[in-house]
């Protein structure tokens, strides 16, 4: 490692400072050591904050402040220091720092010799499962499809994203398009701030406010609606409810009022909870009805979803159970995949997912949490759209291959040191 003096602050010297800094083992060993305590951190931290909360503040972040009591029960002397908090570096930033060390030192510095090709490829590997972490971190979609036998949908659901739905109807109630006001919009409305949307598609403005990230409607004759936040309305106001630790829990609610754009119209105020949306795949999330000018419409807060380029049916949903116990022993769905004319069946189990057209399907989970044996049940998948879905394999197959060579190298350097070392003569001399 090159030593750093204090000629080298120079500002002249600046570009040579930051190279022997990037390259250096110092920065490359004390971005490992502040790995292993991150890591340490957000793990005990998930336990009482759950995962996403944990990936969020530890591993998706540039920098944070560290909670010393947070997953560390402090002897009585020590208590009061639980609420103080260390700054300490987010795992981006931690990852980038040694992305740049390994290029730039391990790549560009070293030299190039025969007998260093092992490791130079070992860790291009490593740069390479890098990068791949960084791409699944910026462009990896994710949601969940659940679907009952003989289901079939080409719809995928966020776990923890929610939109708000505009539905014009015709005169038999029918839903003719949705305008969708998409979570990006929704999630960033602060405590006090109103925004409205306008379509051309609407006779009205419809005027956000008050969005909460979990909160659930309750009477206002109600004692515990003296919590309560935002306006009456129809007997109702919103109560504010602690985040749950598992974030797919959260059931958001806002306050909405639909405004006519011609002049004289009555407005039409209305509480949009995502609790009134059913989780079972054989129903659809209840609406609120309302008309403005005499013509219908409906509202609904709804999961975040997308479309696949296919759609998937489930045949048949195989699920066993330990004998005496609801817990289930295995479960695996047998699907039809169609795409265009062409259908083919595919069988999606534990660990064996079905991947396609860039989207990965693993089997997930099933529900209802309640059914009974013989109960119709629901098989439900992760689908993961992530453009470096094998990409970690394949950098650990090339590390492997690099580590091999290297082994084999010194393998073959000391083998032949030894058979070119002379044997030691033995002499005698007489007294």
């Amino acid at each position: 490692m090159s030593k750093i003096t204090a000629e080298d602050f120079e500002l002249r010297k600046l570009p040579q400072l930051g190279y022997k800094v990037f390259t250096s083992y110092f920065l490359a060993m004390w971005v490992l050591v502040f790995m292993t305590v991150i890591t340490l951190l957000g793990t005990l931290y998930q336990v009482d904050h759950g995962l996403f909360a944990a990936k969020q503040k530890y591993f998706h972040s540039w920098g944070l402040m560290h909670r010393i009591g947070d997953g560390f029960p402090l002897p009585g002397p020590l208590e009061w220091a639980k609420d103080l908090r260390i700054p300490l570096p987010g795992g981006f930033l931690l990852m980038l720092l040694l992305t740049i060390n390994l290029t730039i030192g391990a790549l560009i510095k070293v030299k190039k010799r025969a007998k260093g090709v092992g490791m130079l490829i070992a860790h291009f590997g490593m740069i390479f499962l890098l990068v791949s972490g960084f791409v699944t971190f910026a462009f990896n979609r994710e949601g969940y499809m659940a679907l009952y036998e003989g289901q079939d949908s080409n719809r995928v659901e966020s776990y923890r994203q929610w939109q708000l739905e505009i539905i014009p109807l015709d005169e038999s109630g029918k839903a003719e398009k949705a305008l969708v006001i998409p979570p990006a919009d929704l999630e960033t409305i602060h405590k006090g701030e109103k925004r409205t949307f306008q379509s051309a598609d609407l006779p009205f403005d419809v005027v956000l406010s008050d969005f909460v990230g979990n909160a659930v409607p309750v009477p206002v004759a109600a004692p515990i609606a003296k919590d309560a936040i935002g306006p009456e309305i129809d007997g109702y106001k919103l109560l504010v409810q602690k985040a749950a630790k598992e974030a797919e829990q959260n059931l958001p609610a806002v306050i909405a009022s639909f405004r006519p754009k011609a002049e004289g119209g009555a407005s039409v105020d209305a509480i949009l909870s995502a609790r009134s949306s059913n989780f079972d795949p054989r129903e659809q999330p209840m609406a609120y009805g309302f008309e403005i000018d005499g013509k219908p419409y409906a509202a609904r807060m709804v999961k975040w979803n997308w479309a696949v380029p296919f759609e998937v049916r489930l045949d048949k949903f195989i699920f066993e159970r330990h004998p005496g116990v609801s817990m289930a022993r295995s479960y695996e769905s047998r699907i039809t995949r169609v795409e265009g004319d062409a259908d083919k069946a595919v069988e999606i189990k534990m660990n064996e997912p079905m991947r396609h057209g860039g989207f990965t399907f693993f089997q997930e989970s099933f529900g209802p949490a309640n059914a009974r044996p013989g109960d119709a049940m629901y098989s439900q998948f992760a689908v993961h759209n992530n453009p470096a879905d094998q990409w970690p394999l394949w950098s650990l197959v090339v590390t492997g291959i690099g580590l091999f060579i290297h082994f084999v190298l010194k393998l073959f350097d000391h083998t032949s040191r030894g058979r070119g070392r002379a044997p030691s003569s033995v002499t005698s001399t007489s007294a």
